[in-house]
């Protein structure tokens, strides 16, 4: 009787001890599947410092590359979700497993908070005939084929920016000839050369040759006008057609993620996003941060997965 009155009273100790263990008691780490250096690397060290004020323990950024961002996409699903493994998920969660890269989706991930978000563009060279995005797309309808696009690689952000812009017309995918290149720098590299005819990447990434000029924005692929380039239509104001675009990167956890670790995290988040740090340097670099939480982030990789399934399914 008095060992079996011990064992309860143990029991009635040890478990709520157990069971009243606070997150974060160790270091937390976030995974970027992408390498160092680069515009998702430095938000997600941004918000690494910003957590790691905010919850008082070590914030770590580990780089993981490869399989064109497969490997760090997988190494922050197939982590324990106890809230310290977090991840950067971009965009291209959204159109991996499309083409057949990777079965992993959205739905491998309980989203945090949204990060950055970086809209489409259409940009001709300075010596270009083309005034307007509109002119562009009534010069591919009389004459398909005749221009060539670049922006990055195949089936990339930008080729599908082409693509729907096209589309968004009622053209087929190759009424401008799409050219590979090796990301948005090179792309407009060689529109300023004459290499090709236009490069459907970023305003942002652009900024630098219009700058210089050598490149001129025609379009925005956002609802709104972008406050970093007022003077840049929207497509909607530019052609009367229909069509948006943006790539984004967003805080994650693995799915199953507690929902109070979850809450504890949007609630740093907040006040991460409140000091301004995040957006100031994303305001510099030409891009914005906008956070977006919970239940909306999960809807909002949905509906960007469903888009570029529409698109990559065809």
């Amino acid at each position: 009787m008095k060992k079996t009155l011990l064992a309860f009273t143990l029991s009635t100790v040890l478990i709520p001890a157990t069971a009243l263990a606070e997150w974060p008691e160790k270091p937390v780490t976030i995974i970027v599947p992408w390498a160092a250096g680069g515009n998702t690397d430095t938000v997600a060290r941004l918000t690494a410092k910003g957590l790691q004020e905010e919850l008082g323990v070590n914030v770590n950024v580990v780089n993981k590359t490869g399989g064109s961002g497969v490997v760090g996409h997988d190494a922050v699903k197939s982590a324990k979700p106890d809230g310290y493994t977090l991840g950067i998920a971009t965009v291209e969660i959204a159109s991996m497993h499309h083409q057949g890269m990777t079965k992993l989706s959205y739905q491998d991930y309980t989203p945090i908070t949204r990060l950055a978000v970086i809209y489409g563009g259409l940009q001709v060279s300075k010596s270009s005939p083309f005034k307007s995005a509109e002119e562009v797309i009534e010069f591919a309808k009389e004459n398909p084929g005749k221009l060539k696009a670049s922006g990055s690689g195949l089936n990339s952000i930008w080729h599908l920016n082409s693509i729907g812009m096209l589309r968004s017309a009622g053209l087929k995918d190759d009424a401008i000839r799409y050219i590979p290149t090796q990301g948005s720098s090179a792309a407009l590299q060689e529109l300023a050369a004459g290499g090709i005819d236009i490069v459907t990447s970023s305003p942002g990434e652009a900024d630098s040759m219009v700058k210089a000029g050598l490149v001129n924005n025609l379009t925005i692929m956002s609802k709104e006008r972008s406050p970093f380039y007022s003077d840049v239509p929207t497509f909607k104001e530019a052609t009367n057609r229909d069509w948006e675009l943006q790539a984004w990167n967003m805080l994650v956890a693995p799915a199953g993620l507690d929902k109070s670790v979850q809450e504890k995290l949007m609630n740093a988040m907040k006040k991460v996003y409140a000091k301004g740090e995040l957006a100031s340097f994303a305001n510099k670099q030409g891009f914005e941060v906008i956070e977006l939480y919970g239940d909306d982030a999960h809807t909002f990789m949905a509906n960007e997965d469903k888009k570029f399934g529409d698109i990559l399914k065809n």
